[in-house]
């Protein structure tokens, strides 16, 4: 079961939610959070791979839970404390190396599948990077503050709260468990409830309607790289820089909105990201949790910006090529990390020169510079992500692919195709490429230059436009699931 599925939908949002609002209306506050906790914990064993992957989550968060709470609460010598903070950080990682990246590093190793060498993990539970680092972030929270102290209750309910486990964000325990406990959110705000359906519906239609149809184009396009000209891989490019925003941060909406269903804030993971004016800016924009967590965690403890230029450049690549790894067992993945490492630093560098340019300047640089090393991302390796860059600069702007515009024609526009194929067939291609452009046209004009979801929420007030446009795009997306496709993220 995923977010945006009928039974998801339909069935258990509905049901926790009622009956989670029924306990705590009867003053059962307790009871109130068993039923997140038993419904996170059927949510995770829902999902692939079901209750082997619950085993693994449960036994990593209870062997968290013991060296914090009873190693590293209570141990009196600074040495001990430190050693037991290594010994969870090196469990924590261990664990996620052997899930994630054992075969990557056997290939790495000249090892190949069939060989007596060649392991594979038992399990990889859903959503282990993220979960893996909320549990670092616990462990360091513990040492720095010993006086930090959460049951065992809640700190599982924290670590398998269903909006947030399969693609996070990366929450902290300092931010969320609080909230658990707050008599004063148990009590139903309609107002509150109102926004969260209002943003939820905007996280499903930004993943059914955007994301999903862009990601048809990019990966047809990615499939057929041979046949592009520039102008078709200009347009792949592009769909899969709206659909990588469109499907995480639709995930995030969904996410939030849950939670403000529940009366529950999730922190925010994205700032308009498209909108930025510089590399650096973005990385404040895109993936917040991610970024704040490396900046706290590890950027400030390796001494951040405080030991010179030359050091503040080292710790950032090191973050970056981190980020890159943490994406992904490939080395395309360390590639676009890399890129953005330089990208950060390079930024920083000309910038008393970029402050001068035009906004609009500023902004095409960023947004190309970000487009070019999604392909890194994007790409099953890094010869396919040079052959599509190699098409987008030297294949030429002729035509646009027929057999890729026709074969990615969006539900929405297919009658209306059909419509144009019978009152005058030459004007079908024509159509079907204002389509596209279109798309892509209308995912840069959402990303980049309108409100946010967060900031449509923050205003938000009902009304009868905002109540038709709320039913018309949720009743536009549940008739889209059926062609629901993953989110890109929860493989991270």
């Amino acid at each position: 079961m995923v977010l945006p599925s009928y039974s998801f939908i339909f069935i258990f949002l509905p049901v926790v939610v009622i009956l989670y609002r029924l306990a705590n209306m009867r003053g059962l506050y307790r009871a109130g959070k068993m039923i997140l906790l038993f419904s996170s914990l059927s949510f995770y064993a829902m999902l692939t791979p079901g209750i082997k992957g619950l085993a693994a989550l449960l036994l990593s968060a209870s062997i968290c839970y013991i060296i914090a709470t009873f190693g590293i609460r209570k141990c009196g010598s600074g040495t001990s404390k430190k050693a037991l903070l290594i010994l969870g950080i090196v469990i924590n990682i261990a664990f996620l190396i052997y899930c994630k990246y054992l075969t990557y590093i056997q290939v790495l190793m000249g090892k190949t599948e069939g060989t007596d060498l060649f392991y594979k993990a038992v399990v990889v539970p859903v959503g282990i990077s993220y979960f893996t680092f909320s549990q670092i972030a616990y462990l360091v929270d513990t040492y720095r503050d010993t006086d930090l102290y959460y049951s065992y209750f809640d700190y599982l309910l924290f670590i398998s709260f269903f909006p947030k486990i399969s693609v996070g964000p990366i929450a902290l325990t300092t931010d969320l468990i609080p909230q658990f406990n707050d008599v004063v959110r148990k009590k139903i705000d309609y107002d509150n409830m109102a926004k969260g359906f209002y943003r939820f519906t905007l996280g499903l239609s930004k993943k059914l309607l955007l994301a999903d149809n862009l990601g048809t184009f990019s990966d047809m396009g990615y499939a057929n790289i041979a046949n592009l000209s520039s102008g078709d891989a200009l347009l792949v490019i592009l769909s899969y820089t709206l659909q990588i925003y469109f499907d995480f941060s639709g995930y995030c909406d969904l996410a939030s909105g849950i939670c403000l269903m529940l009366g529950l804030d999730l922190c925010e993971n994205f700032d308009g990201p498209y909108r930025s004016l510089s590399i650096s800016e973005f990385w404040k924009r895109w993936h917040i949790s991610l970024t704040t967590f490396f900046r706290n965690y590890l950027y400030i403890p390796m001494g951040g910006n405080r030991k010179g230029k030359i050091r503040t450049y080292v710790n950032n690549m090191i973050i970056f090529l981190i980020s890159g790894l943490w994406h992904g067992a490939a080395t395309h993945f360390v590639l676009w990390g890399m890129l953005h490492g330089i990208g950060i630093i390079a930024s920083r560098l000309i910038s008393p020169v970029t402050k001068k340019l035009p906004k609009a300047v500023r902004w095409v640089l960023t947004f190309s510079f970000v487009n070019l090393a999604w392909v890194f991302f994007r790409a099953d390796s890094t010869e396919m992500a040079l052959d599509i860059l190699k098409r987008l600069f030297t294949a030429g702007f002729g035509p646009l692919n027929s057999s890729l515009i026709a074969a990615c024609i969006p539900t929405e526009c297919q009658l209306l195709q059909w419509l144009i194929l019978k009152a005058s067939p030459d004007l079908t291609f024509y159509s079907g490429c204002a389509i596209w452009i279109g798309l892509v046209v209308l995912g840069i004009f959402l990303s980049a230059f309108s409100k946010t979801a967060a900031e449509r929420c923050k205003d938000f007030k009902a009304s009868g436009i905002k109540v038709a446009t709320t039913v018309i795009l949720f009743t536009w997306s549940v008739l889209s699931l059926s062609e629901v496709a993953e989110f890109i993220y929860v493989n991270f």
